[in-house]
């Protein structure tokens, strides 16, 4: 039976359905991923809109025997302007989007939350670190951070001027002595001590920690190496990103 249905959402896909009509792509943390038809947005102006990064409560109709649904409406929230205010930061929105449809809907209120944390304060200033915490964060909600204190293979506590390496067998940073040889991926003392620190209090505390540029810029390197390891992930938009930023 068909019919309509609302939830809070937020656009973080969307393209071209034919000639006249837009599909976008919606992380909810009721509905997780859902993919919803706008007829007629690339034609009539009377057309319900709905841009890229828009937050909203959405109401759609659900046409079940067509397995397809609709907007009817949205009542807008935000639409996240700074988000696409740079190249800098459309191409870390996109590569934070990138990693939640990654994760196919999996823990969709908690990374509802941090997508929605990201995008309140991006801009091309503080990209770097807004992509570093979202990754670790991101990380810690798929169950794959290793907390940054022990090391996960041996389970030897870290001492505070402690190198860390890569294991391939557990995806996670670990030990020097536990490490890797084919996986050349190191994170400083300092840089640790940042990621440690930071992960222990809520999203918006951590953008307070000052750290440099040179510091961020390495640390977002590392968190797309990361990511790219720990979830066997290509993460396609991490390359413009780095090219911006001169990590290629």
């Amino acid at each position: 039976m068909d019919r309509n249905d609302s939830a809070p959402a937020i656009v973080i896909r969307s393209g071209r359905r034919g000639e006249r009509d837009r599909l976008l792509t919606l992380l909810s943390p009721v509905w997780g991923i859902r993919h919803i038809i706008v007829y007629g947005a690339q034609k009539s102006r009377r057309a319900v809109r709905a841009s890229l990064y828009t937050e909203g409560v959405f109401h759609i109709y659900d046409n079940r025997e067509r397995h397809q649904a609709s907007l009817v409406d949205v009542d807008v929230i935000t639409i996240h302007e700074n988000a696409l205010s740079s190249l800098a930061a459309s191409f870390s929105a996109t590569l934070m989007c990138e990693i939640v449809m990654d994760h196919r809907g999996t823990e969709a209120p908690a990374f509802y939350d941090l997508l929605v944390d990201c995008l309140d304060v991006i801009d091309e200033d503080n990209h770097k670190r807004v992509v570093v915490q979202f990754i670790i964060r991101a990380l810690e909600i798929a169950g794959l951070s290793s907390g940054y204190e022990v090391c996960p293979v041996c389970g030897r506590r870290y001492s505070d001027d402690e190198v860390l390496g890569f294991s391939d067998q557990l995806a996670s940073p670990c030990c020097r002595s536990c490490a890797s040889m084919s996986v050349d991926l190191v994170l400083p003392p300092n840089a640790r001590r940042y990621v440690r620190d930071s992960l222990g209090v809520d999203f918006a505390r951590s953008m307070q920690f000052s750290i440099s540029d040179l510091m961020a810029t390495r640390l977002m390197r590392y968190a797309i190496r990361l990511y790219r390891l720990s979830c066997s992930s290509p993460l396609r938009s991490a390359v413009a990103l780095m090219e911006l930023d001169g990590l290629a």
